[in-house]
């Protein structure tokens, strides 16, 4: 990597882990501090690899690779990792999460600050200890969100929503943004690298990415809209796009 944009990069997010020779990272409460420093690449110009995730500074998007994991049943989250809540998340995958943060924040999202916090010594994070955060949708940065899989030879693009059932509408989940929240960073560790919360459909502060709407905590607000979804365990790419910043 140009040893000017890992300088650049570097001192513009100065707790990523980014390494400069003779400088030394300060701490930042908002990134992520239990994880080895992201292997950050640049490929071309504004366009970087982290780990797994491809971020495009054009499009301000980052993607990464996916599988389906589920083709039918309730849902409550739409990614995991294998360390997560896979019986009811649509799709996994590999991708390691503090990668996904740190793509985010490199492309310029911002986390709230009461968001990725160290909590006190009083123990790890517990459904009470989390409850403030379930009120009302948390907040962050809108996102869209796309997947992207080959069938037949052709490449088939949907926004993610299209294959989620809404199941009180009994139609497919209202198309519109999700939310770029950034998980939590407790007594030290960024919680959604252990419990592997990446993209969820009810309310979770330990996932990244959090779904904003109305009647999300419902039971079993959510399923597989099977007949829109790829075939199980079908390689799929996932794309996140940050929403452009509104004129001030």
């Amino acid at each position: 990597m140009n040893p000017a944009v890992v300088t650049a990069l570097a001192l513009a997010f100065p707790g990523l882990g980014i390494c400069v020779a003779q400088t030394p990272p300060k701490p930042d409460s908002t990134a992520p501090t239990n994880a080895a420093a992201p292997p950050v690449k640049e490929l071309a110009p504004g366009v970087y690899q982290i780990g797994k995730v491809r971020l495009e500074r054009a499009t301000r998007t980052i993607a990464f690779p996916v599988w389906l994991n589920m083709t039918n049943g309730p849902l409550e989250y739409l990614v995991v990792t294998k360390a997560g809540k896979t019986h009811e998340s649509l799709l996994a995958t590999d991708t390691e999460p503090y990668h996904i943060h740190v793509a985010m924040l490199l492309l310029g999202a911002k986390v709230p600050h009461n968001r990725a916090t160290n909590a006190p010594a009083t123990g790890p994070a517990s459904a009470s200890s989390l409850a403030q955060f379930r009120d009302k949708p948390l907040p962050g940065e809108a996102v869209s969100i796309e997947v992207t899989w080959k069938a037949n030879g052709k490449e088939l693009r949907k926004r993610i929503e299209e294959l989620v059932l809404d199941t009180k509408a009994k139609t497919a989940m209202t198309r519109g943004d999700f939310t770029f929240t950034g998980s939590l960073v407790w007594q030290g560790a960024y919680v959604a690298q252990q419990e592997g919360s990446i993209l969820s459909l009810v309310t979770d502060p330990i996932a990244i990415f959090n779904n904003p709407r109305p009647g999300r905590d419902a039971d079993d607000a959510w399923s597989v809209l099977t007949k829109e979804s790829p075939p199980l365990d079908t390689p799929v790419t996932l794309t996140v796009k940050l929403a452009p910043t509104a004129p001030k």
